[in-house]
């Protein structure tokens, strides 16, 4: 009997994983190239000046924690994925925030302070939300999002992964971030480079590009955000498919922004507190005062504008002032019934909207009458607004005139074949 299975009778699995990965350095198997492989992913998004987040198990930060603070040096968000690698949606409330409490520790010792959190197997609740305020976190990004974008690829393993993690169709949810009491939600795009490799089984690298490619165009032209996920450890691999978004993503007119998930968070609260002061000057002349975080964008569709503008897309001219005074041919902002859902107010101020509640609904270009809005009707609700050319005045979404975003992420739940391993033990 070899000694692999002489130790499961005698001392059971745990044992086991220890004598397996001891013949396996025995006989020349080293640990985990994962060091070469975050230097290799480092290397790549240096070539496009831009950074990642790499969401971590805390046990794995804990055993790797002088590998994990040389790649943070270099720029690199770690973010929180767990303290150890189990399904969030299986644990209790204080479970939850006792093991965010001891993450929070582990990275406070490698002097890593996490401001987000993404679940293992993409797997949460309300308690995990709930939790992730409690311990001042950020943001969230553990809502897979899936775009149909597969054109004939599409596998059963595909669809069951999909359901297995709960995913949202992007054809019926807006790929963005949303704050949901000052928890910063960021969706998490499928297919990610699991998906590609193991689930679709694609052949090769071109594939593989051609469907991110395709997410790309995709919230280019929506003016959404392509959350990339791509774990370190198939750098290699991925490395053509990543270099081809990110070398398209910095030819995109307007431009996309590239930024870690952090960065986005911050953005996404700041600009949301942004404020847009209107006063009536008579006969239609509005003249607005702007007062928003350092990138704030000010948009003008079908509207006089006494300040310099440059075109910018879909009938809009980016206006290069915080104050100035403005003429249309009505209030070119979006009227809101008194009686219509707080959530549909508060979603459209995300957006960049300038929102007034009133009675009179023939004052205004677009005009929301609605007793009740569901996280379904948002998809609807932007197209019903971007899809004609009314006067309108709103503050982009992103950044100095971005027209969309996008964020390299790849969660990290093991750096080494002993890190793998201690996962099937609950370690």
């Amino acid at each position: 009997m070899n000694p692999i299975a002489l130790t499961i009778r005698a001392k059971g699995p745990f044992a086991v994983l220890k004598r397996a990965f001891a013949i396996l350095r025995r006989y020349g198997f080293m640990l985990s190239k994962m060091d070469r492989a975050l230097a290799q992913f480092v290397r790549v998004l240096r070539q496009f000046d831009c950074s990642a987040t790499f969401p971590i198990t805390a046990v794995t930060l804990a055993r790797n924690s002088a590998l994990i603070e040389k790649v943070q040096a270099q720029g690199i968000e770690f973010a929180v994925h767990g303290y150890r690698h189990v399904d969030h949606s299986q644990l209790s409330h204080a479970q939850q925030l006792a093991y965010l409490a001891q993450a929070r520790q582990i990275f406070a010792k490698a002097n890593i302070r996490p401001t987000g959190f993404r679940s293992p197997y993409l797997h949460w609740n309300t308690d995990t939300l709930a939790a992730l305020r409690q311990q001042g976190f950020a943001y969230d990004s553990s809502q897979g999002l899936a775009w149909d974008v597969i054109n004939g690829h599409e596998t059963r393993a595909y669809r069951r992964v999909l359901n297995f993690y709960g995913a949202r169709s992007a054809s019926g949810y807006p790929s963005l971030p949303f704050l949901e009491e000052k928890l910063v939600r960021i969706p998490y795009s499928l297919p990610d480079d699991e998906a590609l490799v193991e689930r679709l089984a694609l052949e090769t690298t071109e594939q593989m590009g051609a469907l991110w490619l395709d997410i790309l165009h995709r919230t280019h032209e929506l003016g959404e955000l392509f959350t990339l996920g791509l774990h370190p450890e198939r750098i290699a691999i991925c490395q053509e498919p990543l270099a081809a978004v990110l070398t398209k993503a910095r030819s995109l007119r307007p431009a996309v922004w590239i930024a870690r998930l952090n960065e986005i968070a911050a953005w996404w609260q700041a600009r949301n507190e942004a404020a847009v002061k209107i006063t009536d000057t008579g006969d239609r002349e509005f003249h607005l005062g702007v007062v928003g975080p350092s990138g704030t964008t000010v948009l003008a569709r079908a509207i006089e504008v006494d300040a310099p503008t440059v075109p910018w897309t879909n009938g809009y001219r980016w206006v290069k002032a915080m104050t100035f005074t403005i003429r249309a041919s009505c209030r070119p902002f979006i009227g809101i019934s008194p009686g219509t859902a707080p959530a549909l107010t508060h979603f459209l101020r995300q957006q960049g909207y300038i929102v007034e509640i009133n009675k009179e609904s023939h004052y205004y270009a677009y005009y929301f009458d609605q007793a009740e809005f569901v996280a379904e009707h948002k998809r609807p609700l932007l197209a019903q607004i971007e899809g004609t050319d009314r006067p309108l005045m709103r503050l982009g979404r992103w950044p100095d005139g971005a027209r969309s975003a996008l964020a390299v992420t790849g969660d990290i739940d093991a750096l080494t074949l002993w890190d793998y391993g201690l996962r099937f033990v609950g370690r």
